[in-house]
């Protein structure tokens, strides 16, 4: 019987293809010390006055100052009339913490009502400062300063192959210039994992962005939604010892719209669900309660990634408050040390 060449080569072909297509992209990770468990804290900038509560800041090992740095379609980067003061203020009351700046890239300026025509528009505006050649000595430049330890990226979202493409290669080469000095930090959210192996190397640390996202009922930022990012980026091959697990310290309406608010201003009248229904607007806010936020960091350790992100600061209660969120996670950290 007159054998048959072609079948064999056609079945390593689809093999190939089902593997690329198919198979898991998982990395090895990186093992975590609970002891090394990183507490990421965002503090926006317009929040640092005389009423901003540091009580809360020894149980942070990380600060991202946010909200008064930005680059431009031309790659220079703007500081802030307060920036000077903002980390002055910062620097008084850190003792150990990593420090780093967050810098945010150009708006949108599109008139479409149409969100991914905003966010095409702002992709292309973000892609001509990456493409200009200049940013990536402008951040080294500021880092070098005021003294940074890394800068983090919220680039909100590039959607097309090409907007990931010019931003990986920016990575990239921002890596180069900052060498073993700086760290690169990136908030990413689990629907949009398009980075390249490469530029996901020249990372060293991803916060999981898993919040301003809603189950059936109206609930926001779920334990089940949580757990779905989480697989997300270990699907995608993401070292876990690089990820940290984003909690919203503030609700939103169950009906999604536009509005956020300070979990510390409703902590004392939130339901076993941690909704607050208020009469004035009629909407019902959805919070994270202290033990949602225990077991989400519960979570995550058992997962063995590398932390948690707090968006943001400002937004908890006191540290002498039983009910704070701080405290959930610091908690369910200490246990998990003994």
């Amino acid at each position: 019987m007159k054998k048959n060449k072609v079948l064999p080569v056609v079945l390593c072909l689809l093999l190939m293809l089902s593997c690329l297509f198919g198979c898991s992209h998982e990395t090895e990770s990186t093992p975590v010390n609970p002891r090394d468990f990183r507490v990421t804290a965002y503090i926006v900038s317009d929040r640092l006055d005389e009423t901003f509560d540091a009580s809360n800041l020894e149980k942070v090992t990380d600060i991202i100052l946010f909200g008064n740095a930005t680059y431009d379609e031309n790659g220079k980067v703007n500081l802030s009339d307060s920036f000077d003061s903002d980390v002055d203020f910062l620097r008084k009351l850190i003792t150990n913490q990593r420090f780093y700046l967050n810098i945010l890239g150009p708006s949108s300026q599109s008139q479409s009502d149409d969100w991914n025509e905003q966010m095409y528009d702002l992709a292309d505006r973000n892609t001509s400062a990456f493409e200009s050649g200049v940013l990536e000595a402008e951040i080294k430049d500021v880092l070098s300063e005021y003294n940074f330890d890394g800068v983090v990226f919220d680039y909100e979202f590039p959607l097309r192959k090409k907007d990931w493409k010019s931003f990986d290669k920016f990575i990239i080469s921002l890596d180069s210039v900052l060498g073993d000095d700086y760290k690169i930090g990136m908030s990413m959210v689990g629907w949009n994992l398009k980075q390249s192996k490469e530029a996901m190397d020249a990372t060293d640390f991803f916060e999981i962005m898993s919040y301003d996202l809603w189950d059936k009922e109206g609930n926001h930022a779920t334990i089940d939604i949580a757990k779905d990012d989480i697989k997300q980026f270990e699907k995608k091959g993401y070292d876990k010892a690089k990820l940290d697990l984003g909690v919203p310290f503030y609700a939103r309406p169950t009906t999604k719209d536009g509005y956020w608010y300070d979990y510390k201003y409703y902590c004392d009248n939130l339901d076993e669900n941690g909704l607050y229904n208020d009469s004035e607007t009629g909407l019902t806010f959805s919070f994270n309660t202290y033990d949602v936020i225990k077991e989400k960091t519960e979570i995550a350790l058992e997962s063995g990634i590398g932390g948690m992100m707090v968006w943001h600061y400002s937004c908890d209660t006191s540290a002498d408050n039983d009910k704070s969120l701080f405290g959930a996670i610091d908690s369910a950290k200490q246990e998990a040390c003994k």
